[in-house]
C-alpha cells in the first residue's frame, strides 16, 4: 500500500436480517452524502437466508410464493440489478463519494458508473490475488441482462474465474455519494436458485448445470473467514492508496438505520417503486 495519511472505515463480518443488512448500507450511503462518514469498506452475511431482488425488478406471484414457502426471505436492494441468492455466500458493499465535497478524503471515486464500479471491483481482484485466484472482468457488450437471477450472465460489470462469475455487484447514487455491494459466493449448490425462482433465466440452462464458480471450490480448500477478510481489506487498500481503518457504525447511522429499516420489512419487496432521487446504476 502507498502511504499517503489518508484513512478509511473498515466494518467487519457482520451476521443479520436482510432488513437490516440493506437499511445499514442504506444509513452508511446516507452519512456519507451529509459529509458525515469516511468512505466505508464493510463484510457481512445474511441469517436467515435470502434472496435480494433489484430497485426496478419485479418477480411474479409463482416465484414470490415459492422463494417464501423454502424459508428465504425477500428483500428489494437499494441498487439495480438481479435477484441475488444469499445463501452460502459473502457480501461486501462500499460507500464512498464520486467528487470532492469538502473532504479530501471523499474524493476517491470517478462521477461514471462504469468507472466506479471498476475501481471498487480492483479492490476485489487484488484480494484474490492474495487467494492465488486471478479474476477477470466479462467481456459482454452491456450491463443490462434480461435474466432473473443476477449469476446467469456474466457482463462487462461483473467479475469471473474462467468464465464462471464468481462476484456480482450493484450500485446506486445519490448525487456525489456512492453504494456498491455484492455477494462473493462462498459454497452454494448449484442448482439452489433454480428450484426457488424455477425455469426463469434458465431458459438454456439444464437442471443443476455449472452455473457460477464457488470461492472454495476453485481455491481449493474452504479459507477461513479471517483471511478473505484480510486479503479483502489489503486489496482495498492497494486499490485505493488509503489505511482502512477497523470501526463502527456511529451512533447517527445507527439512527438513521432505525428509520429505514422498516421499509425493508415484510413485503417490501410488494411496493411500487417510486423515485427518490437515486440514480441506479443496472449492474448485476
Amino acid at each position: 500500500m502507498v502511504k499517503t495519511g489518508k484513512t478509511a472505515r473498515f466494518i467487519s463480518l457482520g451476521r443479520f436480517d436482510a432488513a437490516t443488512n440493506m437499511a445499514i448500507d442504506e444509513a452508511i450511503l446516507e452519512a456519507n452524502l451529509d459529509k458525515d462518514a469516511p468512505p466505508t469498506l464493510r463484510l457481512y452475511e445474511f441469517t436467515p437466508p435470502a434472496v435480494s431482488i433489484g430497485y426496478s425488478q419485479r418477480l411474479d406471484s409463482k416465484t414470490i410464493k415459492n422463494i417464501d414457502a423454502s424459508g428465504f426471505a425477500i428483500v428489494r436492494r437499494p441498487t439495480g440489478g438481479r435477484a441475488v441468492l444469499h445463501k452460502n455466500d459473502l457480501t461486501y458493499s462500499f460507500v464512498g463519494s464520486s467528487r470532492q465535497v469538502g473532504v479530501d478524503r471523499d474524493n476517491i471515486l470517478s462521477t461514471s458508473v462504469i468507472g466506479s464500479y471498476k475501481q471498487i471491483c480492483q479492490g476485489l481482484i487484488l484480494a484474490f490475488k492474495q487467494l492465488g485466484l486471478t479474476l477477470e472482468f466479462g467481456r459482454g457488450k452491456s450491463l443490462r441482462s434480461d435474466k432473473v437471477d443476477c449469476f446467469e450472465a456474466v457482463t462487462i460489470a461483473d467479475l469471473h474465474y474462467q468464465g464462471r462469475k464468481l462476484v456480482g455487484s450493484a450500485q446506486v447514487r445519490r448525487r456525489h455519494a456512492v453504494l456498491q455491494h455484492g455477494s462473493i459466493i462462498l459454497d452454494q449448490a448449484q442448482g439452489l436458485m433454480q428450484e426457488l425462482i424455477g425455469k426463469n433465466g434458465f431458459e438454456n440452462s439444464a437442471p443443476h448445470s455449472v452455473h457460477h464458480a464457488n470461492l472454495y471450490e476453485i481455491a481449493g480448500r474452504v479459507i477461513p473467514q479471517k483471511e478473505i477478510e484480510a486479503a479483502i481489506i489489503s486489496g482495498f487498500e492497494q486499490a485505493f492508496s488509503i489505511e482502512f481503518v477497523p470501526s463502527s457504525l456511529t451512533a447517527n447511522e445507527l439512527a438513521i438505520h432505525e428509520q429505514l429499516r422498516d421499509k425493508y420489512v415484510v413485503n417490501s419487496w410488494q411496493q411500487s417503486v417510486g423515485y427518490d432521487g437515486s440514480e441506479v446504476g443496472n449492474i448485476e
